[in-house]
C-alpha cells in the first residue's frame, strides 16, 4: 500500500465528548477536596502538616507532568508507534509545569516548616560546605526557578513544533532541529530531577545522602506516566476515534515499557539499600532505621509486594499484558503503590521514632494525605483534560503516523 493512499486530516481525531465529561468531574472533585483541605487547615491550625501532605501530593504529580515531558522528548529522538500515540496525553500534561509551579509556591514560601536544615540550630551541626554553599534558602529558590524555567522553555517548543507539525508546515530537515533540542532536553531533565529530588525530598533529612536518589525519582516519574498513559488510552479506545485505530500489540508495548521500569525501579532500591545496608555506617543506615520500625515497616512490605513482586508476576504474561481488563488493573496498582512510595521516602522524615496511628501520627494526619492528592490531582486533572481536548488525539501528519496506520490494516 502507497503512503498517498491514506490522507488523514486532524479534524478526523478530534477529541470525543467523554473528555469534557471527565473534565468537569476532574474540576468538582479537586475544589471539593481543596475545600476540606484548607477547612481542616484553618480549622485545626494544621499549616504544617498541610505543608507535609502537600509535598507528598506535589512530588507525586510533578512526576507525571515532567515524565511526560521526558517521554515527549524521547519519542522524538528515538520514534516508534507506542510515542506516536501517546504524543498528545504528554503534550497535555507536560503543559501543566505551570500550575506545579503555582502548586510549588505553598512549598516555598513554607519551607523552614518542612526543610530541618532552615534551622540554624541544625545547619550549624551539618557542616559549612553543605549548608553554606547549597542548602540555603536563597539558592534553593534560585534552584526551584532554573528547574521551572528549563521545563518551561523546552515545552514551548516542542509545543510549538508540534502545533506547526499539525498544520503541515514543516519539513523532515526541521525535524532534525527539534530532535537535537530533545536530546539535550533529556540531558536537562535527568540534571534538573536529580538535583530537584534532593532539594524538595532528601533535604527533609539532610544528615543523609544517595546517589542513586536521582535516578530512582526518575525511573519513578516515567514508571506513573506509563501507567496514566496505559489508563487514559485504553478508556478513549473504547470510543471513536481512537477505536478506530486500536490494536491490542500498541497494549502489548506499553505493557513491556511498564514491566520494564518496574524491574529498573526495584533493581535501584534494592542496590540503594543493599550498599547503605553492607556499608553499615550510622550516617547512612539511620534513614532506614527509622523506616524499618514504629510501623512504617508495613509500608515498605507493601512496596516489596505490591510494587514489584506482583506486578512482575503478572506481567511476565502476554496474554495479561494484551488484555485491556487486567493491564489497566495492574497500572492502577503501580500508581497507588507509587503513592505509597513517596509517602514512605517523605513521611518518616516528619515523624522520626513515633507509631503509626499514636503520638503525632494519627487519623487527621492520615486524612490530610489522602485528601491533598486527590484534591492536587483534581484541578491537575481538569487543566491536563482542558488542555488535550483542544487538538486532534494523534500526530496525524507525523510522517511515520500514516505508515502505523498501514501496519494496522495490513
Amino acid at each position: 500500500m502507497s503512503h498517498t493512499a491514506i490522507r488523514i486530516t486532524p479534524q478526523e481525531f478530534a477529541p470525543p465528548a467523554i473528555i469534557d465529561r471527565m473534565r468537569s468531574r476532574a474540576l468538582v472533585v479537586g475544589v471539593v477536596f481543596g475545600v476540606l483541605a484548607l477547612a481542616l487547615t484553618l480549622g485545626l491550625h494544621k499549616w504544617e502538616l498541610f505543608l507535609r501532605s502537600w509535598l507528598f501530593a506535589f512530588l507525586f504529580w510533578l512526576g507525571l507532568t515532567t515524565g511526560s515531558l521526558v517521554l515527549l522528548m524521547l519519542q522524538y529522538t528515538s520514534g516508534g508507534n507506542w510515542g506516536r500515540l501517546g504524543r498528545r496525553i504528554w503534550e497535555a500534561a507536560a503543559g501543566n509545569w505551570w500550575l506545579m509551579l503555582l502548586f510549588w509556591a505553598p512549598i516555598a514560601l513554607g519551607m523552614k516548616s518542612l526543610f530541618k536544615w532552615t534551622d540554624p540550630a541544625v545547619a550549624a551541626t551539618l557542616g559549612a560546605d553543605k549548608v553554606h554553599y547549597y542548602l540555603n534558602t536563597p539558592f534553593f529558590l534560585v534552584r526551584g526557578l532554573i528547574y521551572f524555567g528549563g521545563w518551561a522553555l523546552l515545552y514551548y517548543f516542542l509545543k510549538r513544533w508540534s502545533i506547526r507539525e499539525e498544520a503541515g508546515t514543516t519539513t523532515p530537515q526541521q525535524f532534525v532541529t527539534i530532535q537535537n533540542l530533545s536530546g539535550f532536553g533529556i540531558v536537562f531533565y535527568a540534571a534538573s530531577i536529580t538535583f530537584a529530588s534532593i532539594d524538595w525530598a532528601m533535604s527533609l533529612y539532610p544528615q543523609w545522602w544517595s546517589t542513586v536518589w536521582g535516578m530512582l525519582f526518575m525511573v519513578g516519574q516515567v514508571l506513573s506516566t506509563f501507567c496514566f498513559t496505559i489508563w487514559l488510552f485504553t478508556r478513549l479506545s473504547e470510543v471513536e476515534p481512537v477505536s478506530r485505530i486500536f490494536k491490542v500489540d500498541y497494549l502489548h508495548d506499553f505493557g513491556k515499557l511498564m514491566f520494564a521500569f518496574v524491574v529498573l525501579w526495584a533493581y535501584l532500591s534494592f542496590s540503594q539499600w543493599l550498599i547503605i545496608w553492607s556499608g553499615n555506617m550510622l550516617s547512612e543506615i539511620r534513614w532506614y532505621l527509622m523506616r524499618l520500625y514504629h510501623g512504617w515497616q508495613y509500608f515498605g512490605t507493601l512496596l516489596i509486594f505490591l510494587h514489584f513482586v506482583f506486578p512482575f508476576a503478572l506481567l511476565l504474561s502476554r496474554n495479561t499484558k494484551r488484555n485491556r481488563r487486567r493491564i489497566v488493573a495492574i497500572a492502577l496498582l503501580v500508581m497507588l503503590m507509587r503513592m505509597v512510595d513517596l509517602f514512605w521516602l517523605t513521611a518518616p522524615n516528619f515523624y522520626p521514632g513515633t507509631q503509626l496511628g499514636l503520638n503525632n501520627f494519627g487519623l487527621i494526619d492520615a486524612a490530610m494525605y489522602v485528601i491533598c492528592p486527590i484534591a492536587m490531582g483534581g484541578i491537575w486533572l481538569f487543566f491536563f483534560y482542558l488542555r488535550l481536548s483542544k487538538r486532534s488525539l494523534m500526530p496525524v501528519n507525523d510522517p511515520g503516523f500514516v505508515e502505523m496506520l498501514e501496519a494496522k490494516h495490513g
